[in-house]
């Protein structure tokens, strides 16, 4: 080991070594979380796309059958202003009640059915995910904390080294 300082220092092989073993776990750790982070971005963009068309899909019923609700309304007035007596009135009426209430009943159950469903599902999606997410986090600092004891080590055992080599092989000699 030289004891040069200034313009000339040199780094010791094995300090050296250690540095560039360093540099290539820290710059394996930074990828690996960046492709995590990705990973994770991209599992939840997809996460929420199939949320989006669940949602998007259950608008499109609902205004389908506000569609089909608004057609019997106008069936039933087409029917009604072609009446012609009020017990003809009077009987379209109770059939179109009767049967509109059927048809919301319906409706409404299906309506229910599919947003649990939808709802249901998100939430296992969610949970999913987010397990998913826990788990590649513990990992990442599972690695991180093996990497940082592995540094402290190599630290550690050059620092020894050099306490080592630094000392007078002849202890009556001064320096």
């Amino acid at each position: 080991m030289t004891g040069k300082f200034g313009p000339d220092f040199e780094l010791p092989a094995e300090l050296r070594a250690i540095a560039e073993k360093n540099v290539a776990q820290a710059r394996q750790a930074f990828d690996t979380m960046f492709d995590t982070a990705r990973s994770a971005v991209g599992d939840s963009e997809g996460r929420m796309e199939e949320v989006r068309s669940g949602m998007k899909e259950l608008r499109q019923k609902t205004l389908g059958l506000v569609e089909a609700n608004v057609n019997a309304s106008f069936e039933f007035l087409t029917k009604l202003v072609q009446a012609r007596s009020p017990q003809e009135v009077l009987s379209l009426q109770t059939a179109f009640v009767t049967e509109q209430v059927q048809a919301v009943a319906s409706q409404a159950a299906a309506l229910g059915s599919d947003a649990r469903t939808l709802g249901e599902s998100t939430v296992r999606s969610l949970d999913e995910h987010a397990r998913a997410l826990s788990e590649r986090v513990q990992a990442l600092g599972a690695a991180a904390t093996a990497h940082a004891k592995s540094v402290a080590e190599d630290m550690q055992s050059a620092a020894g080294k050099a306490m080592d080599a630094s000392k007078p092989s002849d202890p009556n000699q001064t320096y």
